[in-house]
């Protein structure tokens, strides 16, 4: 790759300095794998900070690629890929792009640090003319020819889903035109809207929920998603609670507090996240919809992961919502006013098609002497591996520090994707585990001052704590009642008891229920007792450690 693009880190910008707008016309990348990286869009700042556009920004959390066709700015762990080569286009950006995303969860297993060298020496196939140079005009042509099969797809689709013909109705043209001047009136959420308290059987997340629904797994279940309308999980369908005609409210998560999604079909509750459901009225999918954005618009910027979207909190803040003429809320209206809305977008998607079957018509000449990229002799060679074949064996995975990270037989793509259940181990003599462990409120504190992405994945990704002084009969694990979260000293909320305090430069708040213990089932702590003074330090494990 470093034959074809140089890569850069980007300088970064806190976002809390910016001023977003949408009328703002720079883009704030960041480590988000949604809207093309892009926070947001904000005013100008500085030159300094600025990073040239026509080229292809990636993430370091997501390792995600996207096309920056403008000056942008960016946030921490983000890298820019500029070519070296004349031509770059948002098509051949793209051709680019599929190649170095089948490399993702390969650079996911990397340490940060190596990426770059990773990159530049990872080896692709590309098509060439007869003197050598690249073969961009195929390259484009190629996208345009997918881009032509999946127009196809969504036509096939709409046609099927009754959206062939985008013509708006009478009263589809009325509804938007009264947009405006039409009635509001501010309802308390809670007066209209209802939280459902879903009876779930007791579950292992491990062993009943699966990330690709089947017959089996086929409940959706909502939790502290960003994207993907909430659901990153499918529960057993024997094990889950489910409701229809729903509206989710994301409850806590760094980035998914306080957004909302529709849930028309059956869904169930994971965690962090809860169901509402009409009070005296049947929601249409239309109806939910609308409901959900104006939901979502009146409490996002309120709530966030310290102050978390909870029911008590939400159900006492107002919408407004359009009313007919007796006072009552206008749900026909909502209704008509999503479905021309969708037809509107729709037909911008079937008229930008319009205007590039009319623009362009390239045909790939098969006749074109194409010839590959020859390797380099002296570089390593980086296979890009499908999305079947295995990536990365497990290992033993250590991070040290003054709460070290000791992970057995994992696999590094699991930890950075969250998906690992891990285990505080806490070590503590009889005198002192009383207080600490009835206390259900513990500010742990840290010694460094910069953590790697490696550990804050780590740290976000305990659910449990185990209280033990090296014997299975006196060890005691409980389940998290929330999140793990990192802050200064300043920061602890009232209540949280600090326990090693000297030297910390930053603490992990832990929230458990003092009088209900998890049962985890068979263990063995002794499987992963260390030697000398350090088997009295907390440490993180992987729960299947101890197992």
């Amino acid at each position: 790759m470093g034959d074809l693009f140089s890569l850069k880190g980007n300088p970064q910008l806190d976002k809390e300095n910016l001023k977003f707008s949408k009328e703002s016309s720079y883009p704030y990348f960041t480590r988000t794998v949604f809207n093309n990286g892009i926070y947001g869009y904000v005013d100008y700042y500085d030159d300094k900070h600025l990073i040239k556009g026509n080229s292809i920004a990636v993430g370091m959390m997501g390792m995600q690629f996207f096309y920056m066709a403008h000056d942008f700015y960016a946030g921490q762990f983000t890298k820019t890929a500029f070519p070296k080569f004349e031509g770059l286009n948002w098509r051949i950006a793209l051709w680019f792009i599929s190649w170095f995303n089948k490399s993702s969860k390969w650079y996911l297993g990397l340490l940060v640090r190596d990426f770059e060298k990773a990159f530049l020496e990872t080896e692709i196939m590309v098509p060439t003319n007869s003197d050598g140079s690249l073969a961009l005009a195929f390259m484009e042509s190629r996208i345009r020819e997918m881009e032509e099969s999946r127009i196809r797809e969504m036509e096939a689709y709409l046609k099927v889903a009754g959206f062939e013909d985008c013509e708006l109705t009478e009263e589809e043209q009325k509804v938007l035109t009264s947009l405006k001047n039409k009635r509001l009136k501010e309802y308390t959420i809670g007066t209209i809207y209802d939280k459902k308290e879903l009876k779930n059987r007791p579950f292992d997340k491990r062993t009943d929920t699966r990330q690709i629904p089947d017959d089996t797994y086929n409940i959706p279940l909502v939790n502290a998603k960003n994207g993907d309308n909430g659901i990153m999980f499918y529960g057993h369908k024997d094990k889950f609670d489910s409701i229809e005609m729903s509206i989710d409210i994301v409850q806590n998560g760094a980035i998914a507090t306080g957004n909302v999604y529709p849930q028309p079909q059956k869904t169930g509750v994971l965690w962090d996240a809860y169901l509402i459901k009409s009070i005296g009225y049947s929601d249409t999918r239309e109806s939910l919809i609308y409901v959900s954005a104006a939901i979502e618009k009146c409490i996002k910027k309120k709530f966030s992961y310290e102050c978390k979207a909870t029911w008590n909190r939400v159900r006492h803040e107002s919408i407004w919502l359009p009313v007919t003429s007796t006072g009552s809320i206008d749900y026909k209206f909502m209704e008509t006013y999503i479905r021309a809305i969708e037809k509107l977008t729709i037909q911008r998607v079937l008229d930008w098609r319009a205007k590039e079957i009319a623009t362009t018509k390239t045909v790939v000449d098969d006749s074109k002497n194409v010839t590959p990229l020859q390797q380099r002799s002296n570089s390593k060679q980086y296979e890009l591996y499908e999305n079947n074949t295995p990536i990365m064996v497990a290992e033993d995975i250590i991070i040290h520090g003054s709460l070290e990270v000791r992970l057995r037989n994992t696999k590094i793509e699991e930890l950075l994707a969250g998906n690992l259940d891990l285990i505080l181990m806490y070590a503590i003599g009889p005198s002192a585990r009383h207080k600490t462990e009835s206390a259900c409120r513990i500010a742990l504190g840290i010694k460094e001052e910069n953590l790697s992405i490696e550990a804050v994945k780590a740290f976000e990704s305990v659910h449990y704590i185990m209280f033990h002084y090296w014997k299975n009969s006196d060890a005691t694990p409980f389940e998290l009642t929330a999140p793990v979260r990192l802050v200064n000293k300043q920061d602890i909320p009232e209540g949280f008891l600090i326990r090693q305090e000297k030297d910390a430069k930053q603490y992990l708040l832990i929230e458990y229920n003092s009088e209900q213990p998890f049962n985890l089932g068979e263990y063995d702590i002794l499987k992963v007792q260390r030697k000398g003074n350090s088997r009295y330090l907390p440490f993180v494990c992987n729960i299947e450690n101890i197992k």
